[in-house]
């Protein structure tokens, strides 16, 4: 085990961090989770579409593979693929035993458990649909052939994912990221610009404010012969002229927080009849869910209140309504290629509403939208930027 001295007291202001009384809320929770489902522990992987999730118990950010073991009783242990990284994770988690487990990850958990007189009966497992590596499950179970595994994703999500009242200020800070990039789009759009040079100004507006990139989709084009129909997810040297329009969905995060905004840019000129026209019916769509977005609705309901984008004749490609990190549910119209996912919302839940009505020969389109809480009175946006066709003259 590589350890590293204990962090500088004073660097404690560094990073973010909830309150002690949140990170209480939900160990209890968890732990409550798991006494009904019989484990003593729980494993879990953390890394790309996991990160939240660990950093959910930990405050650590997982730029590369990580694992934790939180046990029902006693301290966690949180387990990094470099041991450089330890001095930095240690500073910024509330995880005090922090360890490199170099050369294989599921020895040193298999170790960590076992030491703890965990190397039999029932430990939950988080991770196995999206990050485990088939290899390295194996090679745990092989460690501890009295253990019997317990994927604990699905409840474990459903704990995680009705937010708190400081979960959802993180989320706004994370809305207001996102709002930086579209003031900055709006100030510094100008014809001669290629994608590239649009991601750079997407950067310069949040890095400074310490936020971390999500995505940023982007696809140019000339209104009056439009070519993209939805945002693309790698920039290319295409470059905005005039009468160009620029589509976008844009996530900065903060601290593994992550809002959601969609909003186009008309470039020297007003909007044509065809983008005019996919713009109200997105903006339309998007209120008609925003006022549903409740506890209790559905997505039988969510889709039925779509029904205008094919009412306008138009069509979608990309889904209308989802969760965090895009699922959760992910749902479409009624004639897009999204099957309709069985779901209820829940009160605290962040939704993003994305209406992205395209022209049916799949020449033209829009996305428009943001993240929202669920509220009894409806959606509640995480963003301050208007809804509006920006052009940038």
């Amino acid at each position: 085990m590589t350890t590293a001295k204990p962090p500088n007291p004073e660097d404690a202001a560094l990073f973010p961090r909830f309150s002690p009384r949140e990170y209480e809320r939900r160990f209890r929770a968890v732990r409550q989770l798991m006494e009904r489902e019989g484990v003593e522990a729980l494993v879990m992987q953390g890394t790309g579409a996991t990160q939240n999730a660990l950093h959910y118990l930990t405050n650590y950010y997982p730029w590369v593979p990580a694992w934790l073991v939180f046990p029902r009783q006693g301290p966690s242990s949180l387990h990094l693929h470099f041991a450089n990284h330890i001095p930095c994770t240690r500073v910024m988690s509330i995880v005090d035993d922090v360890r490199c487990y170099w050369p294989s990850a599921a020895n040193a958990v298999a170790e960590d458990l076992k030491a703890r007189g965990l190397g039999k009966g029932r430990v939950g497992i988080y991770g196995l649909a999206q990050s485990i590596p088939y290899a390295q499950f194996v090679a745990l179970q092989r460690a501890l052939p009295e253990v019997e595994f317990v994927d604990l994703a699905r409840q474990y999500d459903a704990i995680r994912l009705v937010r708190s009242e400081e979960e959802i200020e993180w989320f706004r800070k994370s809305g207001r990221l996102c709002d930086l990039t579209c003031e900055a789009l709006e100030a510094r759009i100008k014809p001669g610009m290629s994608e590239h040079d649009l991601s750079v100004v997407v950067h310069e507006a949040f890095i400074p404010q310490g936020g971390q990139m999500g995505i940023h989709f982007m696809s140019a084009m000339n209104m009056d012969t439009p070519d993209r129909y939805v945002p693309w997810q790698f920039a290319t040297s295409r470059r905005l002229a005039e009468r160009s329009v620029l589509i976008t969905e844009i996530t900065i995060a903060y601290w593994t927080y992550g809002a959601q905004i969609h909003r186009p840019f008309a470039v020297g000129a007003e909007p044509t009849p065809v983008f005019r026209r996919l713009y109200d019916v997105a903006f339309e769509c998007y209120e008609a869910i925003r006022r549903i977005a409740r506890p209790g609705t559905t997505s039988e309901e969510i889709v039925a209140a779509t029904r205008c984008i094919e009412e306008a004749g138009f069509s979608a490609y990309d889904s209308v309504f989802h969760g965090e990190m895009g699922k959760g549910p992910e749902l479409g119209t009624t004639t897009s290629g999204h099957p309709l996912e069985a779901y209820t919302l829940r009160e605290n839940q962040v939704m993003v509403i994305q209406p992205q009505p395209i022209t049916r020969d799949h020449t033209a389109g829009i996305q428009l939208g943001a993240a929202v809480v669920v509220r009894p009175s409806g959606g509640e946006s995480l963003h301050d930027y208007p809804f509006k066709f920006v052009v940038c003259r």
